[in-house]
């Protein structure tokens, strides 16, 4: 196989960020690769993707509205990658798999965790690749991350504080629907951090929380104003910016729309090696907006976006982009190259490159199944524990002994 033959499915929001991936990797030089077939509900969004990837490589991609149909047709076909909606991620990586192609998919693996062990057996029958799309971990700033904690910078681990607390009134589409997203930003931002989590500072082994639904109402029309970190931009220096987080005017909002997501969970995370962390979602907090992430250890700590802070009169601090800037020197030419192909710091390129370069046998992708099901396991194991009012094992909910919350999930797509 000289290059690999790509199968679209799903053309919205997060196949335009595959889509900037898969340029920057063609106009660098890696031609690997061919998309030839882009297939989504509406056939004009499959359409309109299909033509910006004849504007990038030179022949535009078939476009089906039914990916049963485009798996049977494209008989060229090597693999697909799914950016659809989560309850269906098991149905098309199943039948993409039973068809003979390898198969990489947006986070989480699975609408639950029983319809992601179904994909991950699936693979294991036929032989076929999985792959799971956990970008965050590629970036140059969680590669330093890793490499600072690694290295003792701020000595063992001791205590992890994740707080990713704001107010969203505005509607999500189907991410604020349970029976297409399966849960809201716990699991649909948090199996990203839950990977970062269980990278950086190793396997998460009980959960204790709790959630809540404090504004079941989200509003389609409202008057947007300045971005909250535009506004407070000097107030609050440490604020991570979110799209997802905006001053809304209360006296614009209009067409209301039940949600039925939560907004709201509060968790205690015990990890296998004694760190404690403390991981608080809303999207129900008006006023200050609270981002703030810090792992404290024996000699310091370290803040994403801020730095590595060291003990009050000792050496070892160093601001964020430092720190970044002192990991990339670190690197080898050839583990530059490796980790950041041709200069590419564009996290869904490095993670798409990956995936192709594995189905053409030149080594292996980051995030496998396992990897990605682990990744997914926390957030779940925090609705489980909510669910059932008292600490789970995570190895319990890996296992699918607890399902509580995922029972009802499941029989909504018919497992």
């Amino acid at each position: 196989m000289e290059k690999v033959n790509i199968g679209i499915v799903g053309c919205g929001g997060i196949a335009g960020a595959h889509l900037r991936g898969l340029t920057q990797l063609y106009e660098g030089g890696y031609r690997d690769f061919a998309v030839t077939a882009c297939c989504d509900l509406e056939e004009a969004r499959a359409s309109a993707m299909a033509e910006k990837y004849e504007a990038v490589l030179g022949i535009k991609p078939a476009v089906y509205t039914d990916y049963r149909e485009m798996l049977e047709k494209e008989t060229s076909m090597d693999a697909i990658t799914i950016y659809t909606t989560h309850e269906n991620h098991h149905d098309i990586a199943i039948a993409a798999m039973e068809s003979g192609r390898h198969v990489t998919t947006e986070k989480p693996l699975g609408f639950t965790l029983r319809a992601a062990r179904q994909i991950m057996d699936k693979a294991e029958e036929t032989g076929m690749l999985l792959h799971v799309a956990e970008n965050y971990r590629m970036a140059p700033a969680e590669r330093a991350v890793n490499w600072a904690i690694a290295s003792g910078r701020i000595g063992e681990p001791r205590l992890l504080n994740w707080m990713d607390i704001g107010e969203r009134r505005w509607y999500w589409q189907w991410r604020d629907h349970l029976r297409i997203a399966s849960g809201g930003w716990t699991i649909d931002g948090g199996v990203h951090f839950s990977d970062l989590w269980q990278l950086h500072i190793g396997e998460i082994q009980r959960v204790t929380a709790v959630s809540k639904v404090f504004d079941p109402v989200r509003y389609i029309s409202y008057k947007s104003v300045e971005e909250f970190e535009e506004a407070q931009k000097k107030e609050l220096p440490r604020y991570r910016p979110t799209r997802s987080l905006k001053h809304i005017d209360p006296n614009e909002l209009k067409e209301p729309v039940d949600a039925d997501v939560e907004d709201t969970t509060s968790a205690i995370l015990e990890f296998s090696n004694g760190v404690i962390g403390t991981w608080v979602v809303s999207r129900s907090a008006p006023g200050r907006v609270d981002r703030s992430c810090v792992l404290y250890g024996s000699d310091g700590s370290l803040a994403w976006n801020e730095g590595i802070f060291a003990r009050e009169g000792q050496a070892g601090s160093m601001g964020w982009q430092e720190m970044i800037d002192a990991y990339m020197e670190s690197l080898t030419p050839d583990e530059r190259e490796r980790l950041f192909p041709m200069g590419i710091t564009d996290t869904m390129a490095i993670e798409d490159k990956q995936f192709i370069d594995t189905v053409l046998g030149r080594g292996r992708f980051e995030v496998d199944a396992w990897t990605g099901y682990k990744a997914m396991a926390v957030p779940m194991a925090v609705y489980e524990s909510a669910a059932v009012r008292q600490p789970v094992l995570l190895q319990d909910v890996l296992d699918l002994k607890i399902e509580a919350y995922q029972k009802p999930l499941n029989e909504t797509i018919g497992l």
